[in-house]
């Protein structure tokens, strides 16, 4: 399981995002190593985000322990589904 904190830019088509707004983003993937980082780039671009960008991809731990329910949530999608986000409500202030 692979963690990355990104940004990316709303498409516009999640109305809790205003369209071309840059946001922190965490995603988590099940993949292996050569193709984490496609793995991240496909699950946000699916999810509405552009011009993703990785600032840090991580190997997590396993088993995952985590305190925080935002993370653990995350996590579980990630099992279940194709992948998991979290998207910063702050957006990046690009001025």
């Amino acid at each position: 399981m692979w963690a990355a904190l990104c940004t990316g830019r709303a498409d516009g088509s999640n109305p809790k995002y205003l369209a071309h707004v840059r946001h922190a983003i965490l995603a988590m993937v099940r993949a292996p190593e050569p193709e984490a980082q496609s793995a991240i780039y496909a699950l946000l671009q699916s999810n509405g985000w552009r011009e993703p960008e990785i600032k840090n991809l991580k190997l997590l731990d396993q088993p995952f322990h985590s305190d925080d329910p935002t993370m653990h949530a995350c996590h579980e999608s990630a099992i279940k589904k194709d992948g998991g986000i979290v998207v910063y409500s702050d957006p990046i202030d690009e001025a």
